[in-house]
């Protein structure tokens, strides 16, 4: 009876609380609010210090916990954040196409491509190859190759990979050479060659001439035949074929959803090789830099590319942030680009002006401006190739460049810092593509070229309009860009005098003064040296026959300077430290940052 008493009572005293407690907790005079209220007063105005310090330890313990959670919810989903700007009526940019055999500006489509897609050859920045779809040997060298795929790979939707898939693609390939706006290095390739179907496996490509860097030449990626009958070279451009909407490969992933401002690539079950733990990517698009940084800090995303230095510099700091660098891309390289056709200024007929202008530009500044991320270009052929040779050319030297100008006749006249010659002020307009890392190199090379009189005015433009209204149809007077080249030392796309009108790459309508006779349809003519070269070398298989072409190539364009050469780059990728086994120190373009996916994976634990 005794226990049950004491039972009762808890239960009374139990009650009597939860009846009473808005009194004893907020109302009664004695209660723990008005007790807490009246020492929070007491002691102000260190009370609102405190309370201060502990909501602020609150939110950010809560931040802190909340962003943790959601990085941990998904270890087998990698949220990568992609800057794609707004639309005309201010909308998130979307994506029109995917198709790995049409050029694209966009960094999302060739990402997109790298991952769904897969070549028959696989080439690194060494210029080695290795068997991606296909094994291969050698008939012939720079004649004939052959070529087995691999056996039971399948398409993304199930169908088998064979070799009418390959014919189809090389086919269609030498179809879009015919038209300037589809025409690229791998269709021109593609027209140097024809395709032998031996069995459902096994092909070869006969050479009807020597391709340089034939490897290179068929690294393009590979179709599904039976998802091209509705595409033609009229359409392959658009969004119209099922295929560039709905993409079909054999890469690693295919896409698994679309919404306004997300795509959802999901692990493709029928990939032949070795998946990782990355079992989904979302791609979660962004209107500008800054929204895609702030999303970074916050966790809502993982990884995040093509930031400007500006970003990189804050991002330092970041300690759940980690800034993976690339090697130095060889195979690309960014230069200043003088205009030589008529339309440009008269001033660059003159070699000297062009010798100077190359003199008076500090690579170092413009590489400080890139945080390190870079290194110099000597020339066309950087100094990695086994082409390359060390030929005089035209480096930094203030003092030189003050020097050729003013042998060359171009004077400073009293009370002017600009040089003039024959009444013509030495003044010229630099465009470049907007961007602010672009920005602040063109002001570094306007700021070196008004030391040795020479005025640059700076007009940066959206990357689309400076190429459709001035790169395209050569209307500038100097431009900063940058070019994309073969591994394989050929330059003939670059300055060959065949390749100055669109779709060619020279850029600066380029031809060497000095000319040789040679005999072309049964007749003897004369053409540029360069042209003779560059032709040459390419026909040629021996690496030391070649290299001998290649030095007088080299010393030529040093001597003449259709460019300033700047830079090779390297890439820089933000990593949420959770991210781990990422690597980048084989890469030949950005979106080949996930040629190592199969090595990463998300911990759920912070670093």
């Amino acid at each position: 009876m005794f226990l049950l008493r004491h039972i009762e009572q808890l239960l009374y005293s139990i009650r009597d609380f939860l009846w009473s407690y808005p009194e004893r907790l907020f109302i009664d005079k004695h209660s723990l609010y008005n007790q807490f209220r009246s020492t929070y007063h007491a002691l102000r105005p260190l009370s609102h210090y405190l309370m201060v310090a502990f909501i602020t330890f609150l939110v950010v313990t809560i931040t802190g916990s909340n962003v943790s959670a959601m990085l941990r919810i998904n270890s087998d989903t990698l949220i990568e954040g992609v800057i794609v700007g707004l639309d005309e009526q201010g909308d998130v940019q979307e994506i029109s196409r995917i198709n790995p055999l049409i050029n694209s500006n966009i960094q999302l489509e060739r990402d997109i491509i790298e991952l769904i897609y897969e070549s028959l050859i696989s080439v690194n920045q060494s210029g080695e190859s290795t068997a991606a779809l296909a094994d291969y040997g050698e008939l012939d060298k720079g004649r004939l190759y052959r070529f087995k795929l691999r056996e039971g790979m399948l398409w993304s939707d199930g169908q088998p990979i064979t070799t009418a898939d390959v014919e189809a693609t090389f086919n269609l390939l030498q179809q879009l050479e015919g038209d300037p706006t589809t025409s690229t290095l791998y269709s021109r390739a593609a027209t140097k060659m024809e395709i032998i179907i031996l069995d459902d496996l096994t092909f070869e490509f006969k050479l009807n001439s020597v391709i340089p860097g034939f490897f290179e030449a068929i690294s393009y990626k590979i179709l599904p035949a039976h998802l091209l009958s509705d595409v033609n070279t009229d359409n392959i451009v658009t969004s119209d074929p099922l295929i560039n909407r709905n993409p079909v490969g054999s890469g690693r992933y295919k896409i698994n959803s679309v919404s306004d401002d997300t795509i959802t690539l999901s692990q493709n079950p029928n990939y032949h090789g070795e998946h990782g733990s990355i079992k989904k990517i979302v791609f979660r698009m962004y209107p500008d830099e800054s929204s895609a940084v702030e999303a970074l800090r916050g966790g809502q995303i993982h990884t995040l590319s093509g930031i400007s230095t500006d970003s990189v510099r804050n991002l330092q700091s970041q300690q759940n942030i980690e800034l993976i660098g690339s090697n130095i891309i060889y195979s690309q390289y960014w230069a200043l680009f003088f205009n030589l056709n008529e339309e440009g200024p008269a001033a660059f007929d003159d070699v000297a002006v062009r010798r100077a202008i190359s003199s008076a530009v500090n690579r170092d500044f413009v590489i400080d401006n890139l945080l390190g991320y870079a290194t110099e270009a000597i020339g066309p052929i950087p100094e990695s190739s086994w082409a390359y040779t060390a030929v005089p050319t035209y480096r930094f030297d203030k003092s030189k460049a003050s020097e050729i100008l003013e042998d060359a006749g171009w004077r400073r006249p009293a009370g002017s810092e600009i040089r003039e010659k024959d009444g013509k002020k030495l003044e010229f307009t630099l465009l470049l593509i907007e961007n602010s890392d672009r920005v602040k190199i063109a002001q570094s090379i306007q700021k070196d070229l008004l030391d040795v009189g020479i005025r640059v005015n700076v007009v940066s433009k959206e990357k689309n309009r400076l190429v459709s209204e001035n790169l395209v149809p050569r209307v500038f007077d100097m431009i900063l860009y940058g070019v994309q080249t073969f591994i394989d030392p050929d330059r003939y796309e670059l300055f060959h005098s065949s390749q100055i009108d669109h779709p060619g790459l020279n850029i600066s309508s380029y031809a060497s003064k000095n000319t040789v006779l040679t005999v072309q349809g049964g007749e003897q003519i004369r053409i540029p040296e360069v042209d003779d070269l560059l032709d040459d070398a390419r026909r040629l298989v021996d690496e030391s026959d070649r290299k001998k072409k290649y030095e007088l190539f080299q010393r030529t364009i040093g001597s003449e300077v259709p460019a300033v050469f700047l830079f090779h780059p390297a890439e820089v990728y933000a990593v949420n430290k959770r991210v781990r086994g990422v690597s980048l120190e084989r890469l030949n373009s950005l979106e080949n940052r996930f040629d190592s996916i199969r090595d990463w994976f998300i911990s759920t634990e912070s670093s």
